[in-house]
């Protein structure tokens, strides 16, 4: 089996006092599209509520499962293999997780942060705890979900998370200092 490496590997931690990111490590994503009617109650036996409506997410233990169109979800967590087996025959599976850096941004700056250079409403009732959306930063895909009122995890390709990274540093920097 290949060996998973971090395309972060080099960045290290921003900590300040209104702001803290890293890279999230160990963790699994598969997209789930099912085509067959019973494949959300199966779903929801497995994994616990299901999202309402496509752009919200919910939690249920160490899994989120985030609604990304009819039918349709990503599944996040430390181990989703066994899950996904037990819906093969419901679903279509794509294991995403070599594809993608995940980066969690937490702190009271977190939302002006991410409001410098995502086109989003960040005012907490606009996106609120358990909504995510797939937008743009730095002319780079994102998938942003927010899971706290000030935490926010950002899924963004591999092949462009040093780039994320250092743009997310760099607009971080004017609260490292406070």
């Amino acid at each position: 089996m290949l060996e998973r490496r971090s395309a972060l590997a080099a960045a290290a931690p921003f900590e300040s006092p209104k702001l803290r990111m890293a890279e999230v490590r160990n963790f699994t994503l598969i997209q789930l599209a099912g085509f067959d009617d019973g494949f959300e109650l199966r779903l929801a036996r497995l994994v616990g509520p299901l999202p309402p409506k496509v752009g919200t997410a919910t939690v249920s233990g160490d899994h989120t499962l985030m609604r990304i169109g009819p039918s349709q979800f990503w599944l996040v967590g430390p181990q989703t293999d066994e899950i996904g087996s037990q819906i093969s025959g419901l679903a279509a599976i794509t294991p995403l997780s070599h594809s993608r850096t995940r980066i969690f941004l937490e702190g009271e700056a977190s939302r002006d942060v991410l409001a410098k250079g995502i086109p989003l409403d960040f005012h907490p009732r606009a996106f609120t705890p358990g909504r995510f959306a797939l937008t743009g930063l730095h002319h780079t895909p994102v998938m942003v979900h927010c899971l706290q009122e000030d935490r926010f995890e950002l899924y963004a390709m591999r092949t462009f998370a040093m780039s994320v990274w250092d743009w997310l540093r760099d607009a971080a920097l004017e609260f490292a200092q406070s």
